[in-house]
């Protein structure tokens, strides 16, 4: 009789089992951030970990330690990396081909996915140093940031074609340029950041700095030659140097992704970190640009699962916008 109900038992596990629901499989996706310390490492850190969390096992997306922008999306491009952060300035060098980055091939591969939120162009000298207008960098030692990041470049160009001439161009890290012009060995720096930029606060904390703006004709011209800048203030009480607001320049930081990305794959990234704002402003205060709204300041495709979110959602997309 024992023996009898142990095998009805293992039956109905055997045949429970056999009719059970297939396990879906947990997909991972590699998520390319920037180098530690920076705003990319942080943000798209965290990024990751929400959608880790809010997605439960559905995907795992891990954060991976890159170059920044135009080093995701080289990786998405040759299939290393499945989404990343870059900035529209580098979006636009990869569409077209046209940065020493992409060897002269253009971006196929990569899709724009959500907004995540603008950077100001922002420029500052030690108190006493005698640069006080853009023009007044003839001569100087100027902080770009990294060779070969978008900045470095299309600012390199555009200095040329403004007829400036710096004595040389320092190119290094934010975090190192910073610590240069406090020591005397840049005379000015330049970043595109949303405020408060750490080594930027940091830096003030044992100098005074002075902030320097654009004029209107710097603006115009930046703006209208290069479509990935918009005229912009560095507002008011950014940094402590900063006693009024500032005319300058923004472009636009972007999580995209590999137009391999299933449909449902990249709906449920957009759905997700735009449905989950309270929580990305936990992580960073920028992050209330994270809104479906925003998504017209991209310059490159967008991925046609984001498209089906944004019909749901009522929102007229952009026609050069659609692949």
């Amino acid at each position: 009789m024992k023996k009898a109900l142990g095998l009805m038992l293992a039956a109905t596990v055997i045949t429970n089992s056999l009719f059970a629901a297939p396990k879906k499989k947990t997909e991972r996706l590699a998520f390319g951030t920037g180098s530690t310390g920076g705003n990319f490492y942080l943000i798209g850190g965290g990024l990751a970990t929400i959608l880790n969390n809010k997605l439960d096992g559905k995907y795992i997306f891990t954060a991976e330690e890159t170059g920044g922008g135009t080093a995701n999306l080289s990786m998405i491009e040759n299939g290393d990396l499945d989404v990343g952060i870059a900035m529209t300035s580098s979006l636009s060098e990869g569409l077209n081909g046209t940065a020493k980055w992409t060897n002269g091939k253009a971006m196929k591969n990569v899709r724009a996915l959500v907004p995540l939120y603008p950077s100001f162009m922002t420029m500052y000298v030690l108190e006493g140093n005698a640069i006080h207008t853009l023009s007044d960098v003839n001569g100087k030692i100027v902080g770009l940031g990294s060779k070969g990041a978008s900045m470095d470049g299309v600012l390199r160009t555009a200095f040329e074609k403004m007829g400036l001439k710096p004595a040389s161009i320092f190119n290094d890290g934010h975090g190192a340029t910073a610590t240069a012009v406090s020591q005397g060995q840049v005379d000015i720096a330049v970043l595109f950041s949303y405020p408060p930029f750490a080594a930027i606060t940091q830096l003030e904390a044992t100098k005074k700095l002075r902030f320097i703006g654009l004029t209107d004709k710097e603006q115009k011209y930046l703006s209208e030659n290069y479509p990935f800048y918009s005229p912009a203030v560095l507002p008011k009480g950014s940094y402590q140097g900063v006693t009024s607001d500032i005319p300058t320049i923004s472009e636009w930081n972007m999580l995209v992704g590999s137009a391999k990305l299933s449909d449902d794959t990249a709906y449920t990234i957009a759905k997700t970190l735009f449905e989950n704002n309270p929580e990305l402003l936990v992580l960073h205060k920028s992050l209330a640009y994270c809104a479906p709204e925003y998504e017209k300041n991209f310059n490159i495709p967008l991925h046609p699962g984001v498209i089906k979110y944004l019909k749901e959602k009522g929102i007229t997309i952009p026609k050069h916008l659609i692949p």
